[in-house]
């Protein structure tokens, strides 16, 4: 996926900005017992880590950018996306998303799955699985075209599906 901006965010690759101390003081920051609650426990970064082995394991297996304010650069959260499944008739990518407290009740996360769409080339599938207990995340995919699929859920987490063509 490539960077993209939307009214109020700047989303960007975070490769380029990976050995900056910045960047992860900033993830100190934001991975707080809160925000790693609705995410599955092989998210959530070692207690005692220097985020070193957290951001390693996010990088080998997904495409991860930072959800930055576009006014003043704010890191607010982080987009993941999943490397595609390209093994079907079209690709599946998985999209998580994960904000910072500051950040929550002001619409910043529907605005990031709007833009997320808009970008998105198709032919694609895009997948985002939502923690039942977290229903404003789920009603910030459906607000942005997911559905629900009911095959494809589990007993803890629904997955919302969406297909660029």
């Amino acid at each position: 996926m490539r960077d993209f901006e939307t009214e109020r965010l700047r989303v960007r690759d975070w490769t380029p900005r990976m050995q900056e101390a910045a960047l992860r003081r900033g993830l100190r920051d934001l991975l707080t017992p809160a925000v790693l609650a609705h995410l599955p426990p092989p998210l959530w970064p070692e207690a005692d880590d220097d985020l070193s082995a957290w951001v390693a394991a996010r990088q080998a297996e997904s495409q991860v950018m930072l959800v930055l304010e576009r006014e003043d650069g704010a890191l607010l959260g982080l987009l993941i996306l999943a490397d595609p499944d390209r093994s079907g008739d079209v690709p599946v990518q998985h999209v998580g998303y994960l904000l910072g407290e500051a950040a929550w009740g002001q619409g910043y996360a529907s605005e990031l799955v709007r833009g997320l769409v808009d970008v998105a080339q198709g032919p694609l599938r895009l997948i985002g699985g939502v923690a039942r207990d977290n229903p404003a995340s789920a009603r910030v995919l459906e607000k942005a075209g997911f559905a629900r699929d009911g095959d494809l859920s589990g007993a803890e987490t629904d997955l919302y599906v969406l297909d660029i063509v």
